[in-house]
């Protein structure tokens, strides 16, 4: 009986798998493409304090790439990102020869908030918790079933083992 009530109400959740995103190229990604595997939300910014966090990010995609997504959300929501996505992009991989996926530039609070970011903002269509993003680099992880599984601090590296043990946790 608990687990078709859970199964009834979850059903008037948004599936972040149902969400798409436009990526730094202008190409439209559909997060379902990402079934099966874990997914951290990132939003960056190149003028940040915390960017030399892009190439521990780097490192964790490369270390984890068969089962991690990490997708990073350019965003001027902190007044820390001045470049256009090309530029972005650009500095991205020549700066840190990054090998994870990078959205076009948006608003992760507020007016003209990313759908993603809207999603994580709201518990009616998440499911779990009205996530406030508070700053540059905050981290979310997406467990393989769609699910809020761990919500990380800016300060905390994308290398810290708070960040890997949960990605190695099989869920």
């Amino acid at each position: 009986m608990a687990t078709l009530l859970l199964s009834i109400v979850s059903f008037f959740y948004t599936s972040i798998y149902s969400l798409q995103f436009q990526n730094s190229s202008g190409a439209t990604i559909n997060v379902s493409s990402f079934q099966g595997k874990k997914i951290l939300l990132v939003n960056i910014a190149t003028g940040s304090s915390r960017v030399s966090q892009l190439d521990g990010l780097r490192q964790l995609q490369q270390q984890h790439g068969d089962s991690l997504v990490i997708i990073a959300f350019p965003s001027n929501s902190f007044g820390n990102e001045p470049r256009t996505d090309a530029e972005i992009a650009q500095f991205c991989q020549s700066t840190y020869n990054s090998n994870f996926i990078i959205a076009a530039k948006g608003s992760v609070q507020g007016a003209g908030i990313q759908s993603i970011y809207h999603w994580l903002a709201n518990q009616s269509e998440n499911g779990d918790t009205n996530l406030a993003i508070n700053a540059d680099f905050q981290k979310v992880l997406i467990a393989k079933d769609g699910s809020i599984q761990a919500v990380f601090s800016p300060k905390v590296l994308p290398m810290d083992a708070d960040i890997t043990e949960a990605i190695a946790i099989n869920y």
